[in-house]
């Protein structure tokens, strides 16, 4: 009788897991991704600057591809700290991955939409060295046809420190 019962049991359990359907593909809702993603698709792509500590602007770039599904920010193109940051809707979340110079890839999520800003908080990271700091939340808030960015990066003791840069549009090449 031992050896049935053994084997009784993992026929049924065998016979409830084949009957579960599979898992239905989410959705696309009305989240808070949708209207962060419709916000910074039509206001971000073009360039941005701020004047340089050593003359001339820094420029931030955006840029929409694969058919206006995905948003690259590049930032500071050209110099040692350049980096990318990728936006890219998932359903009815809005995700951003941003390549740090460091190496390492933080990805947030959006967390926070109100009349002028964009809020997005850390879901996890990925090649994070044990020395390395990471972005941990990110605020883009649109004022007045500038744009206020605010990084805050969390170091490895657990302390934070908060960036926050102001760009206007600027023009390369002849256009905006």
């Amino acid at each position: 009788m031992h050896l049935r019962a053994p084997s009784a049991l993992l026929t049924l359990v065998l016979t409830a897991c084949a009957r579960v359907p599979p898992a239905a593909t989410p959705v696309p809702t009305a989240g808070l991704g949708g209207p962060a993603w419709e916000r910074l698709k039509h206001e971000l792509p073009g360039s941005w600057g701020m004047p340089s500590s050593k003359g001339g602007a820094f420029v931030v770039s955006y840029t929409l591809i694969s058919g206006g599904t995905v948003l690259v920010e590049e930032w500071g193109a050209g110099t040692p700290s350049e980096t990318e940051t990728v936006f890219h809707p998932d359903h009815a979340d809005l995700l951003l991955t941003h390549y740090c110079a460091q190496g390492n890839q933080p990805r947030l999520r959006v967390a926070e939409v109100t009349g002028d800003a964009i809020v997005f908080r850390f879901v996890d990271v990925t090649n994070r060295g044990p020395d390395q700091s990471m972005l941990v939340e990110r605020t883009l808030r649109f004022a007045g046809g500038a744009l206020e960015d605010t990084e805050v990066y969390q170091a490895p003791d657990g302390t934070k420190e908060t960036t926050t840069n102001r760009f206007t549009r600027v023009r390369v090449g002849g256009r905006e």
